[in-house]
């Protein structure tokens, strides 16, 4: 398998990370349909009192196009290693990466708006959702680094 020793429980953690990202695919796919229909923009994770300022919606936006592209390469990342069986290290490292940054982006972002204090179990559930995610970059990193060869 590409050089990469596939373990049964990084099976388990890639089938996760499968999973979140389809839910992901298909959360943010149910958002674009209801902004083209009305013009609203739905978050799944609750918005401060007031809303979210109109200067936020842009890098929402842009967030959310990331986790497209992240959740497409994530996608394709456990595909090749749970049915094709052949482990992409360099794809799940790429999904992995944006994943992450976006989600520690936006807990950070969403912070300092007020959002947690007014629903703070939505929050809890993005950490824990996202949280088995993390063994599996560690470990694609570490592997993947140590297969790499330096010639000067």
């Amino acid at each position: 398998m590409n050089g990469l020793k596939v373990k049964k429980w990084i099976r388990y953690l890639a089938g996760y990370y499968g999973i979140l990202q389809t839910m992901h695919l298909i959360f943010l796919g149910r958002a674009g349909l209801i902004l083209m229909r009305t013009g609203r923009v739905p978050f799944p994770a609750s918005p401060p009192p007031g809303g979210w300022d109109d200067t936020v919606i842009p890098f929402l936006m842009g967030m959310a196009a990331s986790d497209v592209i992240a959740a497409c390469i994530g996608i394709y990342f456990v595909y090749s290693l749970t049915i094709k069986e052949q482990i992409k290290p360099l794809a799940g490292i790429i999904s992995l990466t944006i994943a992450l940054s976006s989600a520690v982006v936006y807990l950070v972002g969403t912070l300092p708006a007020g959002a947690w204090n007014h629903n703070p179990v939505s929050y809890l559930i993005v950490i824990l959702a996202f949280s088995p995610i993390i063994p599996l970059y560690i470990i694609l990193l570490r592997e993947s680094a140590g297969k790499m060869k330096y010639t000067p």
